[in-house]
């Protein structure tokens, strides 16, 4: 019998050459990097092949269910919320709700939650913002 493990790390591997054959096709005439519109897309691909392979060949413990049965459910309903809250809001507020709501699903003290969601937004923020020079939403911050 096929277990699931092996469906999805076929389907990933697929997905990772579609993705790569894809991101071959991006041309930009006047790009100054280097690697122009090609490179992230293209590592992406080879790190999902990867994930892919690994789940594919190998064997891993069974599934079970994690002790809070509504978890799985809970983060997609808190990464809807980062979804929606996101232009609002601003990234750092929006990222730091995230990240504070992802640590509290995973069982983290409620300090170390909304330190671990300041820390991670603040970071974030300033490597896409600062470091990567990439728009993001400003919200009611204006950062």
């Amino acid at each position: 019998m096929i277990s699931a493990d092996r469906v999805l790390g076929g389907l990933l591997i697929v997905l990772a050459a579609l993705a790569f054959w894809s991101a071959q096709s991006l041309v930009v005439p006047f790009a100054a990097d280097p690697l122009g519109p090609k490179g992230f897309p293209s590592a992406v691909a080879i790190i999902l092949a990867v994930c892919g392979a690994l789940l594919l060949f190998a064997r891993g413990l069974p599934f079970a269910w994690p002790e809070r049965r509504f978890a799985p459910f809970l983060l997609v309903v808190v990464m809807a919320g980062y979804a929606l809250l996101l232009v609002p809001l601003g990234f750092i507020l929006a990222t730091a709700g995230l990240a504070c709501g992802v640590a509290l699903l995973f069982g983290a003290r409620p300090a170390f939650a909304l330190v671990t969601g300041a820390v991670t937004s603040v970071a974030l923020w300033a490597l896409f913002d600062k470091l990567l020079d990439l728009p993001l939403p400003k919200g009611i911050l204006g950062l």
